[in-house]
């Protein structure tokens, strides 16, 4: 299992992605300790993208590993806000 792991974020994270995306967080996840999404290149993201790295950060909790989102675009900052929440680099933290 590696210590870290980055996953750039497609410019798509929206509905007709998310089973795709879900596969591959799922896996990096799983294969790391300290997963970091690169979100610099994200140009559409919906709540179905926030769901998913909400539910992500809780996965990570639970398996003291830690989620981080890093370069979130403004898509990403918006999709966020609709959903009442703020990205705040580390979502989940090893304990």
């Amino acid at each position: 299992m590696s210590d870290s792991l980055t996953v750039t974020m497609p410019g798509d994270c929206s509905l007709r992605a998310i089973r795709t995306l879900h596969g591959e967080i799922a896996a990096a996840l799983a294969a790391s300790t300290d997963l970091v999404l690169d979100c610099a290149g994200v140009e559409r993201a919906d709540i179905a993208f926030v769901q998913l790295v909400v539910s992500a950060a809780g996965t990570a909790e639970r398996r003291a590993k830690r989620l981080t989102v890093v370069d979130a675009s403004d898509i990403v900052q918006a999709a966020f806000a609709r959903a009442g929440l703020t990205v705040q680099g580390s979502l989940a933290s090893a304990n």
